[in-house]
């Protein structure tokens, strides 16, 4: 996906709407600190997007799992035949958690993320339930004198 190119446009948008009037500097100063500031937002929303989208034809595509990566900092979909870990229907994907982490924390994570091929969302998701998985199916295999 062409987020970058998606944001330049809303920008140029917003520059030719400017032009039509005779706002003054002022006017162009303000519309350029609100793009500045909402160009974060704007691209999380484009990442979510193609989360969403990842989901929508993972759901569709029997025996191939989709995920979201970030590649030179752009999403992109991939597609695998077959799942390695375990998988969770579209509908069970509605509890929400939200962290705050360190950004170093952060970095790793998406790096992480991305060599395994998979968004950070995918890659928390399996990281938690393998690690409940093996919490659950926990053996004592210590043996205790009496």
């Amino acid at each position: 996906m062409q987020t970058d190119a998606i944001l330049d446009s809303i920008e140029e948008a917003l520059e030719s709407q400017l032009a039509l009037g005779d706002g003054g500097a002022a006017i162009e100063d303000a519309a350029v600190a609100l793009m500045t500031a909402l160009r974060p937002a704007m691209q999380r929303a484009a990442f979510q997007l193609a989360e969403q989208a990842a989901h929508e034809v993972g759901a569709q595509l029997a025996g191939y799992s989709v995920s979201v990566v970030l590649e030179d900092g752009e999403p992109t979909l991939v597609v695998r035949e077959g799942s390695e870990a375990r998988s969770f229907p579209v509908d069970d994907l509605s509890a929400r958690i939200t962290l705050r982490l360190p950004d170093s924390l952060k970095d790793d994570l998406e790096s992480a993320a991305g060599e395994a091929g998979d968004s950070v969302n995918a890659f928390v998701v399996k990281a938690l339930s393998s690690r409940s998985a093996r919490r659950s199916s926990r053996r004592i295999t210590e043996t205790f004198e009496t």
